[in-house]
């Protein structure tokens, strides 16, 4: 089933990274640099209140509702949304005073926190309930209306104001396309106790989101405090490049990861929940790996392809540097942190998050000033890679993560064996067009594919030679 429900994850946020690119080579070339740093501010002010005012719905929706059938929390879960929905004019005013954001850009990334709310708690619960297909098909709704509902607004002089409103127009268009799904009956009743069970279980994860979710958007707001719009804009076209590649393969495993650990867990004991994320790790790693390495390899040949020329020689040198932040951000968020959903102890990932933002604070006030942008990028990456090491500490003290060096050393072996060839094209083939970065990537992801499966990885070529198998069990993997 893991195989299963990766792949349908991989094809909804394959499609989303696609558009994502498309989008970031759209609108590095329409907008400013000053413009598109509109856009990273509201969008970063958005995941900050998104995360303080509905984390704690959407993330006990899927730990509760992936308990099985039996577990039904959609209408008291949409009654919390509800209640969080009447804090967004405090939330506004905060926004505008604790963190000095213009009013009509908070205004902005409100509106746009709402929208993201309400998709996402329809998300958690397909994810929830295991509907992998209804989740793709909502995640490419949400990708195709974000980018032309976008463009037409940017075209009608809106600015960066018209990629925020699209963005946030797309979630509730998906949203609405997707109720059907989502709230299909039968449907469990309001009630009151599983409300209060949330707040238990959802309040320090709310907290917990915010940390994660300031934490995430510090670099953007600092750098747009201290050096302008403009540089946040370059800085955001950058990280936002490498977060669409690295994320894509990321969601499409950890999307499968949590609601299969739980149930294995609820349903199996500790010995089966900690069989799969031992599978989950190595596979997470396999996927992301890759990625990290290979456009850290290319990435001065793909940023003059991609983005506009005001953002290319700067984010050339940034992306290089924000992949590993996006890796140790991977490893951390979407595996360590599993311990603490399992162990139902989500005060751990408060204590998680604090260590990151205070490590990642103290690094930007050290590196940011003498080094601009690149300290910036080198803050990340020291935080991230602190918070693993800080996730795997405290993971000792809930659900014990289990530990292999072998699969890493496999990952490793896999793909030290793609980059060679890859940064030898890359630095030897004449010219810098889309068919050598083409010709590049390809020989890449062939010889990884041939390594992955020669080192058998994950177990793929395993469950693959058994598919293939005559009279072979047909049973999802």
């Amino acid at each position: 089933m893991l195989i299963r429900q990766t792949s349908t994850y991989m094809v909804a946020h394959g499609t989303s990274a696609v558009l994502g690119f498309l989008s970031v080579i759209l609108f590095t070339r329409l907008l400013t640099p000053a413009e598109y740093g509109v856009y990273v501010v509201a969008l970063s002010v958005a995941g900050i209140v998104s995360a303080l005012l509905f984390t704690w719905v959407r993330l006990s929706v899927l730990r509760f509702e992936s308990e099985g059938e039996r577990s039904d929390i959609r209408l008291t879960a949409l009654a919390a949304y509800a209640v969080s929905v009447l804090t967004l004019p405090l939330a506004l005013a905060v926004t505008v005073w604790l963190l000095a954001v213009p009013l009509d850009k908070a205004m902005a990334a409100i509106l746009l926190a709402a929208a993201l709310g309400l998709f996402e708690l329809g998300q958690e619960i397909l994810r929830a309930r295991l509907d992998s297909t209804s989740y793709m098909r909502a995640t490419v709704i949400r990708a195709f209306s974000a980018i032309g509902i976008s463009y037409l607004l940017v075209q009608m002089g809106w600015g960066g104001y018209g990629l925020v409103a699209g963005v946030a127009g797309a979630y509730v268009i998906a949203a609405v396309a997707f109720s059907g799904a989502i709230w299909k009956g039968p449907r469990k009743p309001f009630d009151r106790a599983t409300f209060r069970t949330m707040l238990g279980f959802g309040v320090p994860m709310a907290m917990s989101g915010g940390v994660f979710a300031f934490q995430a958007a510090l670099d953007r707001l600092l750098v747009a405090y201290l050096l302008g719009d403009a540089a946040a804009g370059v800085y955001g076209a950058a990280a936002d490049l490498v977060r669409q590649i690295i994320l894509f393969p990321a969601l499409s495993v950890a999307s499968a990861v949590v609601p299969l650990a739980i149930r294995s867990l609820a349903e199996e004991g500790v010995e089966a929940a900690d069989q799969h994320l031992t599978r989950s790790g190595e596979l997470l790693l396999a996927v992301v790996m890759p990625a990290v390495v290979g456009l850290a390899i290319v990435a001065p040949h793909f940023a003059a392809l991609i983005l506009g020329p005001e953002f290319r020689d700067t984010a050339a040198v940034l992306i290089p540097i924000l992949v590993f932040a996006w890796l140790f951000q991977t490893i951390s968020q979407q595996f360590v942190q599993v311990s603490f959903h399992l162990a139902k102890k989500p005060s751990l990932m408060v204590a998680h998050g604090v260590a990151i933002l205070v490590v990642n604070v103290i690094a930007m006030a050290v590196l940011v000033r003498p080094f601009g942008l690149q300290g910036a990028a080198w803050s990340l990456v020291i935080a991230e890679a602190s918070g693993v090491v800080a996730g795997y500490i405290l993971s000792q003290r809930a659900h014990p993560l289990p530990f292999s060096w072998r699969p890493i050393a496999r990952v490793v072996l896999a793909v030290a064996a793609m980059a060679v060839p890859t940064a030898l094209l890359e630095w030897s083939l004449p010219g810098d067009g889309i068919v050598q970065l083409a010709t590049t990537v390809c020989v890449g992801v062939a010889v990884y594919a041939a390594a992955a499966f020669a080192l058998d990885l994950a177990g793929t070529r395993t469950a693959l030679m058994q598919r293939l198998r005559p009279g072979a069990d047909r049973t999802p993997v």
